[in-house]
């Protein structure tokens, strides 16, 4: 039956698919993609060799297409909203509390040339685009690299369904055996593996667990003598995307050791900041300065967001050498 109905509406299907996909749905398109390369190959195996292959590129050129009209929705949001976007992105995914970090992480190394591969890395494929947005990416660079990123990742799975088609027919023939079954046996490993996701996740947040200071606490702190000092863990990226800090923060390199803080009093108080869901960066940048002797140290609760919402003042983060090379290098990618 599913080969009748990919001959019948393949093409159709790898559309909707891949357009749900590049949206945000979690309905992997990659196995559409060489499901339908496979059967196409099977079916116009013994008939027009020239028919099969325009049937090929036709579903790698529809794949390509519909992804990248799901990108530029993305792109256009990231633009518009910047990190509201990747925060809504974030908050669906089960990996939520690292999501941000890693796509930042990513993006700040590679710029916009990165967009060429992320559709082979699953999670950062959907949130690499508003990334792009938010860094104001030209739209020339984004749509050239995308493009090409699409029509690659449509192109490797419609020919890995070519090159293997045998195997997925005898796939296809198995699921026919088990019928049912099989629907039951990958619903059972799917709920699996989303179980072990989240015990991952709830074993970091348990781990993290420590008092948290509000934005209006810590603007009542910031009266005393000596003021707490306040520490700004955000990724690079997201600084860059953001330039604005709580005024009298120290900008802490991602990745540094608390050592960067050596010459401060370590009986002050420390209150650490960031933008991702949980305060984890700033959890993580506490539970590494606890480890080092700093005893009065609180992630803010909320990060830099609770901070503006409450309508404290900010002030103008100035980027280093390195950081404006970098904001260059993803803001003035060279265009095709």
């Amino acid at each position: 039956m599913l080969r009748e109905l990919i001959v019948e509406y393949g093409v159709p299907l790898v559309f909707l698919n891949v357009l749900l996909e590049s949206l945000g749905f979690p309905v992997p398109a990659m196995p559409a993609l060489i499901l339908t390369g496979a059967i196409t190959a099977l079916v116009g195996g013994h008939g027009n060799v020239w028919a099969m292959r325009l049937s090929l590129f036709n579903v790698v050129l529809v794949a390509a297409s519909s992804a990248l009209l799901g990108d530029l929705l993305w792109f256009w949001l990231g633009r518009r909203y910047g990190s509201r976007v990747l925060g809504f992105l974030c908050s669906m995914s089960i990996s939520r509390d690292s999501c941000v970090s890693r796509s930042g992480e990513v993006f700040g190394k590679f710029g916009v040339r990165v967009l060429a591969v992320t559709k082979f890395i699953p999670g950062l494929s959907t949130l690499a685009i508003p990334v792009a947005g938010a860094m104001s990416v030209s739209l020339t660079s984004f749509l050239f690299y995308d493009s090409v990123g699409a029509a690659l990742w449509a192109t490797v799975g419609v020919a890995l369904g070519v090159l293997f088609a045998d195997a997925v027919d005898t796939i296809l023939n198995l699921l026919d055996w088990f019928g049912l079954g099989a629907v039951v046996i990958t619903a059972i490993f799917l709920v699996i593996y989303v179980g072990i996701r989240w015990r991952h996740r709830a074993t970091l947040l348990r781990r993290l667990r420590m008092p948290r200071v509000d934005a209006v606490e810590l603007d009542a702190l910031l009266l005393e003598d000596p003021p707490p000092c306040i520490i700004d863990a955000r990724q690079g990226v997201r600084r860059r995307s953001d330039p604005v800090r709580i005024p009298g923060a120290i900008v802490l390199d991602h990745g540094a050791s608390a050592a960067q803080l050596d010459g401060v009093d370590r009986s002050r108080r420390f209150v650490i900041y960031c933008d991702c869901p949980n305060e984890v960066s700033a959890a993580l940048v506490a539970e590494r300065m606890k480890t080092e002797g700093y005893k009065n140290v609180f992630p803010l609760a909320g990060g830099l967001d609770a901070w503006r919402a409450a309508g404290f003042a900010l002030e103008p983060l100035l980027l280093d050498a390195a950081s404006r090379e970098a904001a260059d290098k993803i803001h003035h990618s060279s265009a095709p």
